[in-house]
């Protein structure tokens, strides 16, 4: 599964519902995804689409949570943000200026 297809499949899941056992899987994708991140030679998401993506449907999840206090969905949301930590620590990494104090400069 990419993760093209990982997402239709979380966006299914957030709308419609999932048994816990899909949202598992999903979590266990999720979470191979974010142990390759730092596999790539360059960034990720530098213009943040990705990260913002992740952060609707992370929305989407904590809607469908509220309506249902499913755990598993739970799982799925805490899933993506630690893939969106990731990318967003691995895409700061390799930007020299990311995270950069200007105030420093000025010392």
């Amino acid at each position: 599964m990419d993760l093209s297809e990982l997402l239709r499949e979380i966006n299914a899941v957030a709308q419609t519902g999932g048994t816990a056992r899909h949202c598992e899987a999903l979590a266990r994708q999720i979470y191979s995804f974010a142990d390759m991140v730092g596999w790539s030679t360059g960034p990720i998401d530098p213009h943040g689409r990705l990260l913002e993506r992740l952060a609707l449907l992370q929305g989407d999840l904590e809607l469908r949570h509220a309506q249902t206090q499913d755990t598993a969905i739970a799982v799925l949301h805490d899933s993506l943000t630690d893939l969106g930590r990731a990318i967003a620590r691995h895409d700061d990494d390799l930007d020299p200026d990311a995270g950069r104090d200007d105030d420093v400069d000025d010392l």
